[in-house]
């Protein structure tokens, strides 16, 4: 391969990629996940692939049933077949990835439809290339520059409208149809363009509607991200909260960055009242979020009642920390936060998220944007509460919190055999199995070993919710049937943590009686082994009694337990009741050396 070449190859990758990462550092919310953008790159080049293969076809097509010359049946496909047949492959992605919480509003679906559309231009940019190495370097800086945005503004379109109708309380996909067709038609249009041009003109032309599109969608973007704003402003601003609009614009300015307001705070205000500053806005804002939630309407009468309480606790606090401020800093703060100053208080990202998340409900905001909790009925949510009580980590939790934390849970129906997760895997997600099964395997050499089944009213992988650290066995859906789970995921667990700290309290009690439990056990076994050495069998006594039943057990701590017969029933204690059987095999086998041992001669 020639330098020019790689170069052409290399500056094909730089421009669309940088176009995306810009329009995708705009996005103040930065909901768009990158592994999301990833895949839609990844399928942007398998999506040429089958545009390639459809597109032979379809030559194939038109040069024998219509008896067209090869250059005729290619500016057919060219004008008309190929963009339609592309627009449709490249936003195949874009459908099923609506579906899933990561997509949540325009901008989502702007960033992965460009994702989507640079992965095809890439590799198409590289496939010309390739046939063309005489005017690699010219092919490949108008390409970038025309095409390339070309595309990535076409599936762009695409994701706004599958935005939209994500946003829309309507069902009907017009919308999403509506968008389609409009990508269809710009990529028509321009293809249409740039084959009836030549020369400098259609240099100019396609370089222009290229960075043209891509300006259409950075403005977009940005408008859409401010009608976000105000419509979490208003989620947040209500009558009764009390909340001002200054306050709810800083908190709305999170993840924007700037320490001159802080700085201007801290001269203005001094050090003594810049902490009760923070407070106070972020106070309000709770209780902003908190009225939302009261107005969901969803929820059982017992997590109604704990959020009104929690309510009256923050505007107790908010009454007084206003007291406490005197008239001067009162009047500093109607002028550092007026209402209609859409550039103020950028230093809240910085000193809230990050120096201390607990302070924002982030939990609650979250649940309110995704739209999950809408998604139950009061008496599901219950149910849930009941079901992670039973899980061991949850059980000194309170039923009101787990309802609440409940409200994050998503249900999914998965194939029989489906793999959820393999062995060095991270730990992401816990999951309650509502019927079906789940299988679990320990994996070695690249083979698998069956050591356990997992079935309706268990739970797999409790502790990823807490440590997050990689799995030790691989998990299959059970072949028998359809796998219906009820999956929490560790980044809402971790909201919710940080949203409610004091939750952590009980679950720590818990692992606390394990790991004293745990210790005696090793305690009491090495004092067995060592009475059985010397012969000392009545000194060897069972395990202490494990702190509370296991009903369910996590699938990690069995992974390297071997089990002699894969139909076996597991010891629903495994995972922390190792010890305690070692040690009651000791007293049993001790048990059985004293009664066989042979009786001491006392004539001698």
């Amino acid at each position: 391969m020639s330098i020019s070449i790689l170069i052409g190859v290399g500056i094909s990758l730089a421009v669309p990629l940088f176009a995306l990462y810009l329009i995708n550092t705009f996005d103040t919310f930065q909901t768009a996940k990158r592994s999301s953008l990833l895949a839609n790159l990844v399928w942007g080049i398998v999506a040429f692939g089958l545009a390639y293969v459809i597109n032979t076809a379809v030559r194939n097509v038109l040069i024998s049933g219509a008896d067209l010359s090869t250059a005729d049946a290619l500016d057919i496909i060219r004008r008309v077949s190929a963009p339609i047949v592309e627009e449709v492959l490249k936003g195949l992605f874009l459908l099923w990835l609506i579906t899933r919480p990561s997509f949540r509003y325009l901008v989502d679906g702007a960033v992965y439809g460009l994702a989507a559309g640079f992965g095809f231009a890439i590799i198409e940019n590289i496939f010309y290339l390739s046939n063309n190495p005489g005017v690699a370097l010219t092919l490949a800086a108008t390409r970038a520059l025309s095409t390339s945005m070309m595309h990535g503004v076409a599936t762009a379109i695409v994701g706004i409208s599958l935005g939209m109708l994500r946003r829309s309380s309507s069902r009907l996909p017009v919308t999403a149809i509506v968008g389609i067709l409009v990508a269809m038609i710009v990529h028509i249009v321009f293809n249409n363009v740039v084959n009836t041009l030549t020369g400098t003109v259609l240099l100019l032309v396609a370089i222009g509607l290229g960075l043209g599109g891509a300006a259409f969608i950075g403005v977009q973007v940005q408008q859409n991200i401010r009608l976000e704003k105000q419509r979490m402003g208003d989620a947040l601003l209500n009558e009764q909260s009390g909340v001002s609009r200054g306050e709810v614009m800083a908190i709305q300015r999170l993840g924007e960055g700037s320490t001159g307001l802080m700085e201007s705070l801290v001269k203005e205000l001094g050090d003594e009242y810049l902490d009760q500053v923070r407070r106070l806005l972020v106070t309000q804002a709770n209780i902003g979020i908190l009225k939302n939630n009261l107005a969901m309407g969803n929820v059982s009468a017992r997590l109604r009642k704990a959020w009104e309480d929690e309510i009256e606790t923050l505007e107790t606090e908010f009454q007084s920390i206003r007291q406490s401020l005197n008239t001067g800093v009162a009047s500093f703060l109607d002028k550092a936060f007026p209402s209609n100053d859409p550039d103020m208080s950028k230093w809240l990202h910085d000193s809230l998220a990050k120096d201390d998340p607990t302070l924002l409900n982030t939990f609650d905001l979250f649940m309110f944007q995704s739209g999950l909790a809408a998604e139950f009925t009061p008496e599901q949510l219950v149910a849930r509460a009941e079901r992670l009580q039973r899980v061991e980590i949850f059980s000194g939790v309170d039923v009101v919190n787990l309802e609440n934390l409940g409200r994050s849970i998503e249900i999914e129906t998965i194939d029989p055999g489906k793999i959820l997760f393999d062995q060095g895997d991270d730990g992401d997600a816990m999951y309650l199995v509502e019927s079906g099964s789940i299988d679990i395997f320990s994996v070695e050499n690249g083979e698998q070993k069956f050591l356990r089944k997992f079935v309706a009213g268990q739970v797999v992988g409790d502790f990823a919710v807490l440590d997050g650290l990689p799995r030790s066995a691989r998990a299959r859906a059970g072949t028998e049937s359809p796998l219906v789970a009820l999956i929490l995921k560790r980044d809402n667990f971790r909201r919710f943590v940080q949203s409610r700290p004091q939750v952590i309290l009980p679950i720590l009690r818990v692992l606390g009686e394990k790991a004293r439990f745990t210790t005696a056990t090793v305690e009491t076994t090495v004092n067995s082994l060592h009475s059985l050495a010397v012969g000392d069998f009545a000194a060897i006594t069972p395990a202490p009694a494990a702190p509370r039943a296991t009903a369910v057990t996590t699938a990690e701590m069995v992974a390297a337990m071997p089990i002699a017969d894969a139909d076996a029933e597991v010891d629903s204690e495994l995972s922390f009741g190792v010890g305690s059987t070692l040690a009651d095999t000791f007293a049993r086998l001790a048990s059985t050396l004293q009664a066989s041992a042979p009786v001491a001669d006392t004539g001698k």
